[in-house]
């Protein structure tokens, strides 16, 4: 069975991360992110995902990223982390999506909802959700291109053959 756009995750995570990392400086994890990290950082692990059907045809995709800022002391972590959120919503809650060079596709990511806490001695997370939709996939069938009818069609009262 083929599975269609299993690759947008990861896109999603760099495009977020390259837009994160224009507002903020700072090293930069995706993904798998050490035990030891350099402060300032910035840590993107895999999101959470929760789905369900979004329509007849259709399942939505809903993702939960715990983006974990990392400075010297708490103001300046939480500073850090506001300062994204602030960049996400005065661009309209869109993250330029980017292909697999970094490169602007034109297309957007929409954030849905942003939430911001503490979560350390000097780390704060910024949680940034959004969703995806998916169409099901179809059963194909071998297409008729000639149908020939053998027999006749019945009128009213007289019986067919």
């Amino acid at each position: 069975m083929e599975v269609k756009g299993e690759g947008h995750m990861f896109a999603d995570l760099h495009a977020i991360a390259a837009f994160c990392g224009e507002l903020v400086e700072a090293q930069t994890y995706i993904g798998d992110i050490p035990e030891t990290k350099a402060i300032p950082s910035l840590c993107f692990p895999p999101p959470r995902i929760a789905d369900g059907p979004g329509s007849v045809s259709s399942f939505r995709k809903t993702y939960t990223l715990a983006i974990r800022v990392i400075q010297a002391t708490d103001s300046q972590a939480f500073l850090a982390a506001e300062r994204i959120a602030d960049g996400i919503r005065y661009a309209r809650y869109r993250i330029p999506e980017l292909d697999e060079v970094g490169n602007a596709t034109g297309g957007y990511l929409r954030i849905d909802r942003l939430e911001l806490r503490m979560a350390g001695t000097g780390e704060a997370e910024l949680a940034a959700e959004w969703s995806r939709q998916s169409s099901y996939s179809r059963e194909s069938y071998a297409r008729i291109n000639t149908l020939h009818v053998a027999g006749r069609l019945k009128n009213d009262g007289e019986a067919a053959e």
